[in-house]
């Protein structure tokens, strides 16, 4: 059996598979029934802020209906009219087409995704093949398996 048919894990996967859940787990800390589809939405809205509602559905691969559930779960009020998870807010602009509305991500969202990064930063200092903390700051370190995927500048 050759080292690429091996069901093991290489120790950069490991570490990668270690550093994703970490930050998955800080999404699951805002909700008890945090579910994938709903930390999709909130990953999609943090990744590009200012998609209308519709946009952000097609991206996200579940209906209108479905999305604006979402919405109201990750926004101030939930769809039970209950207290919210205040991450996300739907608004529309002050000119233009009043029909459509933006989602954008507020302060709580914000703060979420800034301990995600530094999540992420602590676990690229950790990394197999790290080689020093100028990498990290500089944003140049790519684990081996990532290597070759497009990054956003």
């Amino acid at each position: 059996m050759s080292d690429d048919d091996s069901p093991r894990l290489s120790p950069q996967q490991r570490w990668v598979a270690r550093v994703l859940f970490k930050v998955v787990e800080l999404l699951f800390r805002t909700r008890k029934r945090m579910t994938l589809s709903l930390a999709n939405t909130f990953l999609n809205v943090a990744a590009q802020e200012g998609l209308t509602v519709s946009e952000l559905a097609a991206r996200c691969g579940v209906s209108g209906e479905v999305m604006s559930k979402h919405l109201r779960d990750l926004g101030a009020i939930n769809r039970r009219y209950g207290p919210g998870l205040g991450l996300v807010a739907v608004v529309q602009q002050i000119h233009g087409d009043r029909r459509e509305r933006y989602v954008v991500i507020t302060h709580r969202g914000r703060d979420l995704v800034q301990q995600m990064m530094a999540v992420l930063k602590a676990g690229c200092r950790h990394a197999p093949g790290y080689r020093g903390p100028e990498q990290a700051e500089a944003g140049t370190y790519v684990p081996a398996e990532t290597e070759g995927v497009p990054r956003d500048t």
